[in-house]
């Protein structure tokens, strides 16, 4: 007897399609970052662009875990379980058939070119831009749910690979047999660690997995094993996670597993977080920056560059960030 196929539920693509997601077959979506458009339209770009070379206008967003997620984070601005009533709610981590990682790259590809249409006929920084942005070169695979939850995530990269794009992967680390079992690792694996203690941990994250943090653990425990550059991910939340405490803690775990960069990065009150935290909650980025610095201070990782827009700098133990164009 077949298994069902894995789908996003009719009324959670409803409320996300008004937010303006592109669903990419059963469970898989693209969506153009607010960076996206500002690089078409004014010729701004990313942090990614400013630290790593990617092309910002080349760039999908995208997804194939939507909206699909083992962890109810109270800083991140997507769609959560938490955000909807009980008879609303999803299966967040479904059981069936998933689609097959060579159809979504290449829908993903051509939803991301019929969105870049629109850009034409209008007042745009280049049209040059615009003619790159119809190619995409990088897949940030990190729009929304956790992706590391689709069992072939491998096959996507791989199939994005042979299309000569680069791939990121921002994970939330509680599936290390996934990375484990990677048949291609991306171009650079981000891991999100907003706590460096298991209680605080529970508090920001609100795991729906009671082993949630011990996976972590062991994601970070295969960081070395990599041969892809890797990167700490630290979204700092003023009040939670800020302290002389969290930043010992921080600088404990950077010490332990060496990631080749880290990331603290200002949350930022935006979209359904705003139902859970409040704007005080929200750091400056000079803040980002002095906790940066005695981050280094505590762990000889230096300070290789910094984006005050987005609120995140880059550190390292490498003289320079490699940049992949």
């Amino acid at each position: 007897m077949l298994s069902a196929l894995v789908s996003t539920p009719d009324h959670i693509r409803k409320l996300m399609r008004k937010q303006g997601y592109k669903f990419v077959l059963n469970h898989s979506a693209v969506k153009p970052c607010y960076w996206f458009r500002k690089a078409i339209m004014e010729g701004r770009t990313c942090y990614k662009n400013k630290f790593f070379g990617i092309p910002t206008w080349r760039c999908i967003q995208m997804s194939p875990t939507a909206s699909f997620c083992n962890m109810q984070c109270s800083y991140c601005w997507r769609l959560n379980a938490s955000d909807v009533p009980q008879s609303y709610r999803w299966v967040e981590v479904p059981e069936g058939t998933w689609d097959d990682p060579e159809e979504i790259a290449e829908e993903s590809i051509r939803v991301q070119k019929m969105l870049v249409q629109g850009y034409k006929g209008v007042r745009v920084f280049s049209k040059e831009l615009v003619r790159e942005a119809e190619e995409p070169k990088h897949a940030a695979i990190s729009l929304t749910g956790e992706p590391m939850l689709y069992p072939r995530i491998g096959g996507l990269v791989e199939a994005f690979s042979r299309r000569g794009m680069t791939t990121f992967i921002v994970t939330n680390g509680t599936l290390p047999e996934r990375i484990e079992g990677l048949e291609r690792e991306p171009t650079q694996l981000y891991v999100t660690v907003p706590a460096p203690f298991e209680k605080l941990y529970a508090e920001i994250t609100r795991p729906l997995w009671p082993d949630a943090w011990s996976r972590l653990i062991r994601t970070l425990e295969l960081l070395q094993s990599l041969s892809c550059p890797t990167v700490m991910r630290i979204p700092l939340i003023k009040g939670f996670n800020m302290d002389v405490k969290s930043l010992e803690g921080f600088s404990e775990l950077l010490k332990r597993y060496q990631p080749t960069y880290v990331e603290p990065k200002a949350y930022e009150w935006v979209g359904y977080s705003r139902r859970r935290l409040s704007k005080g909650n929200m750091p400056w980025h000079h803040e980002i920056r002095e906790f940066a610095e005695r981050l280094a201070d505590l762990t000889g990782y230096k300070i290789l560059d910094e984006s005050e827009e987005s609120g995140i700098v880059l550190l390292s133990r490498l003289e320079r960030a490699l940049r992949f164009y």
